[in-house]
C-alpha cells in the first residue's frame, strides 16, 4: 500500500516537472503563447473637416474596423473647417508627409490626380467596373480618371437639391411642410410670408442665399431654362447668355426686389441657426449637424421648385465628400489604408457611416432598395430619390480646379453683386471671363488634363438605373 502511494507520488511529481519545464522551454501551449511577440500594429491617420456628421460617421466606421483588425489601428484627426483642411492636405501632398487618407470635396480630385498627387484605388480597393457599375453616375464620372478610380465617396446628400427650412416659422405663419415647392411662386409666397420687418429693416430672413457653394443653384437655374454655362465643344464658359442673367437676377432680387435677404443679415448657416432666417438655399447634410449641434431648433428640408413653369427641375452634386490615399503612402502603411478604404466602401462600412451622417451612400443598392431610405434616418431623402429615378440629376464637372472656381470666383463675385459693389450685367462677364481665364492656366500646366463634358440632357444610357 505504501509502495503504490509512493509510486502515484512520484509519478505526478515527475508530470510537474516535466510540465514546468516544458512551459519554460516554450514546449506547451500556454508557453507558445507566452515566448510569441507582440504583434505590431500598422498605424494610419485618417484626416477630415471637423464637422459632426463626418466625424461621428467616420468614427463609428474605425471603431468597428479597429475592433475587427487588431493588425491594424486608424486613427481619425478632424481638421478646421474646408478651406483650411483643403490648404492643408495640397501642403501634405507637396511636403510628401502626412495622413495616409484625406477626406476631401469631389472639386479636388482632378486637381491632384492630373500632377501625380495621388495614387489609384483600383483594382485593390474596387475595381473600375464595380464604380461603373454598382456606383452613382457622378462617383464614376468624378473619380474615373485614366481608366482608373482615384476616390471613393462617403455618404453626402446632393448640394442644391433643395431649401432648409425652420419648421417652427413654418407653424408659426400657418404654412405646411410641404414635399417639394412646385414653382417658383410658390417658393416666393412662403418667403413673403416668413420674412419679419421693424419698419423698412428685414430682421429676420424669410428665404436665404448666402451660401459659398450657392453657385450651384445658379448653374442648376441656368440649366433648368434650357441653357448652358459651359461649352462642351469650346472647352469654354458661357455665363452672359439670357438664362444666366434671369438666373442671377432672380437672386439679386431676393435682397432688392422681394427683400427676402439682406447683406446686414449673416450667411445662411448662421442665418439658420441664429433664427435670423426661415428659408435657405442650404445642403441637406445641414440637417444631421444640426440636429446634433443645435437640438432646440426644429429644421427641415423642402425641395427646390424648377426655374421657370411647373416642370421638375434639375440638380446636380458636384461638391461630393470623398477619401483619397496620397502617393506617398506606401508598404505596410499602404496595405493597412487599402484594408480600411475596403471597409468603408463595403455596405457595412457605409451604414455605419449614415448611421451618423443620413446621406445619400454611392452605393446605387443601398439607396434604391435598403430599407434605410423609406423607414430609416435617410427617409426624409426619398424624394429626392424618387427625382434620380426620374432622371432630374445631373453632374456639373469634373473641373481640374472647381474648387478654385467656386470658392475663389463664382461666390466672390456673386456676393460682391449682392452688395451692390458689381452690377447683375458686369458680374457676369467678369466671372466668365475669370473662370476662363483660370481654366485656360490650368489647362496650360496640365494639357493631358481630361476634357470636362457636362451632360446638360442627363447621364448616357450606360449609366441607367
Amino acid at each position: 500500500m505504501k509502495k503504490s502511494k509512493m509510486k502515484v507520488c512520484l509519478m505526478v511529481l515527475a508530470v510537474l516537472f516535466i510540465s514546468t519545464a516544458l512551459m519554460f522551454a516554450g514546449g506547451t501551449k500556454e508557453g507558445t503563447k507566452a515566448a510569441q511577440p507582440k504583434q505590431e500594429k500598422t498605424k494610419i491617420t485618417v484626416w477630415c473637416m471637423a464637422f459632426d456628421p463626418h466625424v461621428n460617421g467616420f468614427t463609428n466606421v474605425i471603431e468597428v474596423f479597429n475592433k475587427n483588425n487588431p493588425d491594424v489601428e486608424v486613427t481619425l484627426e478632424p481638421q478646421p473647417g474646408q478651406p483650411d483642411l483643403v490648404s492643408k492636405m495640397r501642403s501634405s501632398l507637396s511636403s510628401g508627409k502626412g495622413a495616409q487618407a484625406f477626406t476631401t470635396p469631389g472639386t479636388t480630385i482632378t486637381e491632384w490626380v492630373v500632377p501625380g498627387n495621388l495614387q489609384a484605388l483600383s483594382p485593390d480597393v474596387v475595381t473600375t467596373e464595380e464604380v461603373k457599375k454598382n456606383h452613382l453616375p457622378e462617383n464614376y464620372i468624378q473619380c474615373h480618371i485614366d481608366e482608373q478610380i482615384w476616390a471613393i465617396s462617403i455618404p453626402d446628400p446632393p448640394g442644391e437639391v433643395g431649401l432648409v427650412v425652420n419648421v417652427d416659422h413654418l407653424k408659426e405663419a400657418g404654412l405646411p411642410v410641404i414635399t417639394k415647392f412646385e414653382n417658383m411662386d410658390q417658393l416666393l409666397s412662403y418667403g413673403k410670408k416668413l420674412a419679419k420687418y421693424e419698419g423698412d429693416k428685414l430682421v429676420r430672413g424669410g428665404l436665404s442665399f448666402q451660401e459659398s457653394n450657392d453657385p450651384m443653384f445658379f448653374y442648376s437655374y441656368i440649366v433648368d431654362q434650357g441653357g448652358r454655362f459651359w461649352d462642351n465643344d469650346a472647352q469654354k464658359f458661357t455665363l452672359q447668355t439670357p438664362e444666366a442673367k434671369k438666373a442671377l437676377q432672380f437672386f439679386y432680387d431676393l435682397f432688392y426686389k422681394y427683400k427676402l435677404d439682406s447683406t446686414e443679415l449673416p450667411d445662411t448657416q448662421n442665418a439658420l441657426t441664429q433664427n435670423l432666417t426661415s428659408m435657405g438655399f442650404m445642403w441637406p447634410e445641414f440637417l444631421p449637424f444640426a440636429e446634433s449641434s443645435y437640438p432646440d431648433l426644429n429644421f427641415d428640408f423642402i425641395m427646390k421648385p424648377a426655374f421657370s413653369g411647373n416642370k421638375p427641375p434639375v440638380f446636380n452634386h458636384t461638391d461630393t465628400w470623398n477619401v483619397v490615399m496620397p502617393k506617398y503612402v506606401q508598404g505596410k502603411e499602404r496595405e493597412a489604408t487599402v484594408k480600411f478604404l475596403k471597409f468603408l466602401i463595403s455596405e457595412q462600412g457605409q451604414l455605419l457611416f449614415l448611421d451618423a451622417n443620413p446621406g445619400l451612400s454611392p452605393l446605387r443598392n443601398l439607396v434604391f432598395n435598403n430599407d434605410y431610405y423609406k423607414t430609416g434616418k435617410g427617409k426624409y431623402l426619398a424624394p429626392v430619390i424618387a427625382a434620380i429615378k426620374a432622371g432630374q440629376y445631373r453632374f456639373w464637372g469634373p473641373f481640374v480646379d472647381a474648387d478654385v472656381m467656386l470658392y475663389d470666383i463664382l461666390w466672390p463675385n456673386m456676393d460682391a453683386c449682392f452688395h451692390n459693389q458689381i452690377t447683375v450685367d458686369a458680374c457676369l462677364a467678369k466671372m466668365e471671363k475669370e473662370l476662363n481665364e483660370q481654366n485656360a492656366r490650368t489647362r496650360a500646366k496640365y494639357p493631358d488634363a481630361p476634357k470636362t463634358i457636362i451632360y446638360y440632357d442627363g447621364f448616357p444610357k450606360e449609366f441607367a438605373f
